[in-house]
């Protein structure tokens, strides 16, 4: 059944419609965070779709007694599908509901209030903007930057979020294309997907996010950070930790799989350089716990 576009929680249907998709796995411990700072939000014409990835915990219980509180839809799968597969179910009835953008946001994350009034403002100003992201901060310590939009080395198989793991201290105060956005908080402009397709469910975690936007942009759109007010994010809850033996395998699949679409032959050996060093690089953080 379609449903009105509108924040019907206040009866609002001002500005453009915006569908907030949040995939959900075991994320009884940050939900409520989540849902707390998306209540206060000062953008009203959006709508809530919460795809649960057949969560063990009791994460649909929690997100129940939100239905009288929020503008919000809860879709159950039936299997845990990660994170293309799960995004992509709420991506689609997003699309059908009319959402005249589509903004991926992770569970484990906390919501400044003006975040999605900041994000279409700009893009409904910058029309070449396909995709944008906010600047995004740690949960702890506080005050440091998790990521300012993202950059990828093609040639040393290398991708980073900007200013990752430095003191927030104003240096990235301007708006400027960026490589890539993470889809912990990737808004997307409709026509993006209408032109490029879903998330590539071939990359099921890690990397479906860069390879949506290299998609866009050999589409002819324009990728954006945004000088928002920080989004805070927990990090890689669902995963298991920050650096989780799965987080660790899965994105270094991912890697070569994106590498291998987008990089040319002769590019292979300093990639595969990079590739080593990241695996070194990360298997310092386990040593070190963090």
């Amino acid at each position: 059944m379609s449903l009105p576009p509108g924040n019907t929680a206040n009866g609002n249907t001002g500005g453009r419609s915006v569908g907030v998709i949040v995939l959900n796995y075991n994320g009884r411990d940050v939900l409520p965070g989540l849902l707390e700072s998306l209540e206060k939000s000062d953008y009203l014409n959006w709508r809530l779709f919460l795809v649960d990835n057949a969560s063990p915990d009791n994460s649909l219980t929690l997100a129940r007694a939100w239905l009288d509180k929020l503008p919000m839809e809860i879709i159950e799968n039936n299997e845990n599908l990660l994170f293309s597969a799960g995004n992509n179910v709420g991506i689609e009835r997003a699309m059908e509901w009319g959402a005249e953008y589509i903004f991926l946001l992770n569970n484990d994350t906390i919501v400044p209030s003006s975040l999605i009034s900041e994000l279409i403002e700009f893009m409904e100003k910058n029309p070449s903007a396909g995709i944008t992201g906010p600047m995004i901060h740690f949960g702890k310590p506080e005050g440091v930057i998790w990521g300012a939009g993202g950059l990828v080395y093609e040639w040393w198989g290398v991708v980073r979020h900007r200013g990752i793991r430095q003191k927030d201290v104003g240096q990235f105060p301007d708006a400027g294309k960026v490589d890539y956005i993470s889809g912990a908080a990737m808004m997307i402009r409709r026509a993006v997907i209408e032109k490029i397709g879903m998330l590539d469910a071939r990359f099921p975690m890690y990397y479906e996010d860069t390879d949506f936007c290299y998609r866009a942009k050999r589409a002819g759109f324009e990728i954006w950070y945004v000088p928002t007010k920080p989004l805070i994010h927990l990090v890689s809850v669902a995963a298991g930790g920050q650096a989780s033996m799965f987080k660790i395998r899965t994105r270094f699949s991912s890697g070569i799989k994106f590498f291998s679409r987008y990089s040319r032959w002769y590019q292979w050996p300093t990639i595969m350089l990079g590739q080593v060093y990241e695996i070194i690089r990360v298997g310092l953080m386990v040593a070190r716990g963090m």
